[in-house]
């Protein structure tokens, strides 16, 4: 959305509303509003203009403008200065006063002092202007002095020149303003309470006749044009320009005498007028800008900034009207552009209720963005720890999962473990019954296989086996074959027992088995024999 801008200038004969709006491609006005204010004053409601956080031109004996200047200074000591200064003003002017400062851009050779442009204003002058808006159902965002109000305007849409010497002036009905610019730089402001109505009172001294005829015959007959003189259109023309010939003559002295206080307080001793623009109602009295031209030696011409700007979005009716009215209003411009351009000059005065109500509003808005900050953080905190708190319960339910699951494995574990103690004393039983009939089987087999004809079995006997009480040791079972072998055919007994023995305890080895076969003594040709066969059990 484009930043919209509303200006009112109040004169003396009219006040002048615009908006203007500034967009992608420069400013752009998009309404305008002359009416008349004089003997019979239209309420500037009847613009038709909403004229809510307008900014307000200030003029004549509404204003002071005053010059100080201060070597190089930090803004929070200029700000104490300029405080100070301001309070000592109103202690003098017996009034409260409103005021605001900025440094004039022009810089000093020497870099050895700043000048600081500080306007004043009394604040029932403020109050009475601001009455006028909120009559109108407006309220007023700031207050300008008309004379920065030109520069800027100038600076906006004006015919910049590099280091050429401008003066701008406004020629109102009772003021006149006055900036004296260089390049971009802005050398000199004035504001003074004078205008064309010294004119009116000049003739209507001349000619014994109310103001509002001496308007018109300044209006019909003045021609203050040099190459006038001897050639007038009547002899009445020529009356009325004699007789405002020392008030008009004011209008150049005022120029003159700013470009004197310029030189004084810039230190520029050759500055010279390369131009001068005019703007305002006085602008287009008859002959004006030759009598100018005359007495300043330099061009004189019409300040006519609306030439380079955008009225396309000017409804019919404004456009008629501001065709008419475009020099008056080139002040109602500038109010209007410094408050849409940040890079232009900045001088501003708030009566005391708006900076109280702007402070309010500040501290206002602080406050309600701490809150607003506040309740954010704890929105924030709150589901910071909703979301850690919804981490901990699913990590939590996993951790409860996990334990249930291990004290189900660790339960299934138990009951296998329990399971194979079972099923191994099971086996171990089984095993420890099943050893003495396997190993009465094994040496029965071997006997069978080796026994020779010369010796035989007379007895085997099984003992041993698991013990049944907890803890002793297992003695494994033992087989004792007892028997008798005896010498036929001269074949010698021993010899057949050797080898019986050897064959028998190597099958029986091979099956685990331990052979011990004790010696016995033999009694001639018998050999009683004796083999014992361990299956299982410790060794002794």
């Amino acid at each position: 959305m484009a930043k919209k801008s509303v200006a009112v200038d109040i004169g003396n004969h009219s006040a002048k509303v615009l908006v203007a709006e500034a967009g992608k491609h420069g400013l752009k006005v998009t309404r305008f509003a002359g009416l008349p204010r004089g003997e019979n004053p239209v309420s500037l409601a009847e613009s038709g203009v909403p004229l809510a956080g307008a900014v307000c031109g200030l003029a004549g004996k509404d204003m002071t403008l005053r010059y100080s200047q201060v070597p190089p200074t930090p803004d929070w000591q200029l700000r104490n200065l300029m405080d100070l200064e301001i309070q000592d003003l109103s202690q003098q002017s017996g009034g409260s006063l409103s005021a605001d400062y900025n440094l004039l851009p022009v810089e000093d050779p020497e870099g050895a002092v700043e000048t600081i442009l500080l306007a004043l204003a009394k604040d029932d002058a403020l109050e009475r202007l601001q009455g006028d808006i909120q009559e109108a159902k407006g309220s007023v965002a700031a207050f300008v002095p008309n004379c920065t109000a030109l520069y800027n305007a100038y600076l906006k849409c004006g015919p910049v020149e590099p280091d050429t010497v401008v003066c701008l002036t406004n020629i109102g009905h009772e003021t006149i303003d006055i900036a004296l610019v260089q390049g971009t730089d802005l050398l000199f402001a004035r504001n003074l309470t004078t205008g064309t109505k010294a004119l009116d009172d000049a003739i209507a001294a001349s000619f014994n006749v109310s103001a509002r005829k001496a308007e018109a015959l300044k209006k019909d007959l003045l021609d203050l044009d040099p190459q006038s003189r001897g050639r007038y259109a009547s002899g009445q023309a020529e009356k009325v320009t004699m007789a405002v010939g020392g008030a008009a003559t004011a209008i150049s002295a005022a120029i003159q005498s700013s470009l004197t206080f310029c030189k004084a307080q810039t230190k520029i001793q050759d500055l010279r007028l390369d131009r001068v623009l005019l703007c305002g109602g006085g602008a287009r009295l008859r002959g004006l800008r030759g009598m100018l031209r005359e007495s300043l030696r330099c061009p004189v011409e019409l300040f006519d900034p609306f030439a380079n700007l955008d009225l396309s979005a000017l409804p019919v009716e404004d456009a008629e009207q501001l065709e008419t009215m475009r020099h008056e209003a080139v002040v109602a411009l500038g109010l209007a552009a410094g408050r849409l351009d940040d890079t232009l000059y900045a001088l501003e005065i708030l009566p005391e209720s708006v900076r109280r109500k702007q402070r309010f509003q500040q501290r206002t808005i602080f406050n309600i963005v701490a809150v607003l900050i506040a309740v954010a953080l704890l929105g924030y905190s709150a589901m910071h720890h909703k979301k850690v708190l919804e981490a901990a319960t699913g990590k939590a339910r996993r951790e409860r999962t996990n334990i249930q699951r291990a004290r189900s494995v660790h339960n299934e574990a138990e009951a296998l473990l329990e399971e194979n103690r079972v099923t191994r004393a099971v086996v171990t039983h089984l095993g420890g019954q099943s050893v003495p009939l396997n190993g009465l089987l094994l040496v029965q087999r071997g006997l069978a296989k080796h026994l020779p004809p010369q010796l035989w079995i007379e007895k085997l006997d099984i003992t041993g086996g698991r013990s049944s009480s907890r803890g002793s040791r297992n003695s494994g079972t033992t087989i004792t074959v007892k028997g008798v072998g005896k010498e036929i055919n001269g074949v010698n007994v021993n010899q057949v027992f050797l080898d019986f023995k050897n064959r028998l305890q190597a099958d029986l080895e091979a099956a685990g088995a331990k052979v011990a076969i004790p010696s016995q003594p033999g009694a001639g040709n018998t050999l009683p024999f004796e083999i014992r066969v361990q299956f299982g059990g410790e060794e002794n």
